[in-house]
């Protein structure tokens, strides 16, 4: 079972092979861009801007390429795309101004009646949402993500496998990034925003839980990137096979699962587990007999070893990190005023960035602090406060398509669609707790694992 072509690659388009040349270096920019600028969700609007401008260029010529392609896109490619559309359509939909007649007879809105009463004013025409200005935001926001998935999907699998490497570069400095601030004092240069945890490994995010996801999601990655591609595998048997990968591999399992006991995020901690056992699983599906056998062992010893000496080294923090407090509690406590607030603006939703505006209405007395809780610390959550049953059957459609996408990736795949659609489970599995999608850099990650999923049916060459 394969998958469709989105375009076709193997046919002129307006200088060939230099156009297809042209978008690949523009999704090289878009990663670096996006590493450098786009760790963290809030108070950096110079540096989402700077990573919207960069992303902009991949998105017009993916989208160019898509649209002028010579033959139509088939059902397996449509699928995702229709998705994606529907994503990026709600804030524009949520933007547009309403009669009164209409957005007053939406749920929720009573609180702006009433503000309009005060000044005795004309109710005017308003968009759905309570914040424009923040889904206005919300909007910009999606066009890193959306040009990685569309330009993914304009790659070949070399040039999809030398993105995923890029990945892992960046990941790798990061953790060079983690290494300085660790050696620092808190407050170095080595932190690069203002608003992070101080005294923590962060790596080149604001948030350690954010670092931590991207480490998780980057395991499977690194694990398929061993795996020789099916124009290596057909080398003469008597040629140079790549013998360094393995190790490196190894290697990076092994400074992950480190990394991750040493920035000590719950949700990190938790799932360490499920992304080592993809990432063997990844191995042993794609290399096979013994030589898959053999590196799917050597990244397992090296994945103990890091276990073990996290253990004895870092075994009490991370245990204090588990241990019962009213300020790690927080989130739990406030979930409940979050659900019902969602269903007092279903089914529209509030507006997509609007969560501080809601909240702040609706927090009690009794969890006010001098924290700032700014996310619902659960996307899904959020998602159903900011978009009602809307965003619900969105969500539910991406999950029918991912759930027919991963289950052909891991039968009849690449080694890369197995690892893309573990680390979009990995993501999927963070945002229960915290909030890694919105954050630029891991946005950008789990478009990219969409768009490999979405275009597995490629063969590599």
């Amino acid at each position: 079972m394969h998958e469709g072509r989105t375009v076709q690659r193997d046919r002129p388009d307006h200088g060939g092979p230099a156009a297809v040349d042209v978008l690949f270096v523009l999704a090289v920019v878009s990663v670096a861009a996006v590493g450098l600028f786009g760790g963290a969700s809030r108070e950096n609007a110079l540096r989402l801007a700077a990573v919207e401008l960069c992303t902009l260029p991949l998105a017009t010529l993916a989208i160019r390429r898509i649209v002028r392609a010579e033959s139509p896109l088939q059902r397996p490619a449509a699928a995702p795309l229709s998705v994606l559309i529907l994503i990026a359509a709600v804030p524009l939909l949520q933007l547009i101004p309403l009669p009164p007649s209409v957005w007053t007879a939406l749920p929720g809105q009573t609180p702006r009646l009433e503000a309009l009463g005060l000044i005795h004013a004309a109710p005017p025409w308003l968009p759905m949402t309570l914040s424009p200005r923040d889904t206005r935001g919300v909007a910009l926001a999606l066009i890193p993500p959306v040009a990685m998935w569309l330009g993914t999907l304009c790659l070949t699998p070399v040039q999809t496998r030398r993105l995923g490497a890029l990945w892992i570069a960046v990941g790798v400095a990061g953790l060079v990034v983690g290494v300085a601030q660790l050696a620092t004092p808190a407050g170095s240069p080595a932190y690069i925003y203002q608003t992070t945890n101080l005294g923590s490994l962060v790596g080149l995010f604001a948030n350690r839980n954010h670092e931590a996801g991207f480490l998780l999601a980057l395991l499977p990655v690194a694990a398929a990137l061993t795996v020789p591609s099916a124009r290596l595998s057909s080398r003469p048997t008597g040629a140079r096979k790549p013998v360094l990968a393995p190790w490196l591999a190894g290697l990076f399992v092994l400074i992950s699962v480190v990394a991750l006991g040493v920035i000590r995020s719950r949700a990190g901690i938790i799932l360490a587990g499920p992304a080592v056992l993809a990432a063997l699983a990844v191995l042993w599906r794609g290399a096979g007999g013994r030589q898959g056998r053999r590196i799917a062992a050597g990244v397992a010893v090296a994945a103990g070893v890091a276990a073990v000496a996290v253990t004895a080294f870092a075994l009490s923090p991370i245990l204090d990190r588990f241990a019962p407090q009213a300020s790690v509690e927080f989130r739990y406590q406030a979930w409940p005023y979050v659900a019902d607030a969602a269903r007092a603006f279903l089914p529209w939703g509030s507006g997509l960035g609007s969560f501080d505006r809601v909240f702040e209405a609706v927090e009690p007395l009794t969890l006010v602090a001098p924290t700032y809780f700014n996310h619902a610390h659960n996307d899904y959550l959020e998602l159903w406060l900011e978009t009602g049953w809307v965003g619900a059957a969105i969500l539910g459609l991406f999950l029918a398509w991912l759930a027919v996408a991963a289950w052909r990736a891991w039968m009849s795949g690449s080694d890369l669609a197995r690892a893309a659609s573990a680390a979009i489970v990995l993501l999927m599995a963070q945002s229960w707790v915290d909030y890694p999608l919105r954050t630029e850099t891991l946005a950008m990650l789990f478009a990219f694992c969409c768009g490999v999923l979405a275009n597995q049916g490629r063969s590599e060459g």
